[in-house]
């Protein structure tokens, strides 16, 4: 349903005119009516076979209206199918599978190049590694021991584990 650009209201059907400010609408009205046509013309094509004319037709929907629902349903479903296409080729499988078997070789050829940067970087590397081990060491090796749990009585106070002692019955006698 088209809204009126000068008055905000809904418009009834395909009227060339807005009933209720008297606006001219009828460009407005062709470029629906056209975009209709396109659609219409887009799906004829997918019928008979022509994906690839059919995807132009609804592209050119889309350049109109970039909100056309149908229009960008079909084109997704397109971009899909040659998607799972290009994934599920052999050519491409072999391709993929080639760059994943020289990707070692890729990689170990830049050690031959002579450049100043490829040794800065190695260098930097070796350093911050050298450093990291070190400072590991050192916090390893100053790392004391738990301080003992403090104990209810104070030390050189131990209590032994013996009943308390007897009187001496020659002590109490004699006092």
């Amino acid at each position: 349903m088209l809204t009126c650009p000068m008055c905000k209201e809904k418009l009834r059907g395909l009227a060339k005119e807005c009933a209720k400010c008297k606006t001219d609408v009828s460009l407005l009205v062709d470029y629906v009516e056209n975009l209709q046509d396109g659609l219409i013309r887009a799906d004829a094509l997918t019928k008979a076979g022509e994906l690839g004319e059919a995807v132009w037709a609804y592209l050119e929907v889309l350049e109109v209206d970039p909100d056309n629902a149908t229009a960008r349903r079909q084109v997704g479903q397109v971009v899909t199918a040659v998607r799972q296409f290009d994934n599920a080729a052999p050519g491409r499988r072999w391709l993929k599978k080639l760059q994943r078997q020289t990707r070692f070789r890729r990689w170990a050829s830049t050690w031959d190049r002579d450049d100043w940067t490829t040794w800065l970087t190695w260098a930097f590397w070796f350093v911050a590694i050298v450093t990291a081990v070190f400072v590991g060491f050192l916090v390893g090796t100053n790392v004391r021991a738990p301080a003992p749990t403090p104990q209810s009585d104070p030390p050189g106070n131990e209590k032994l584990d013996k009943p308390p002692d007897k009187p001496n019955k020659a002590a109490g006698a004699q006092g």
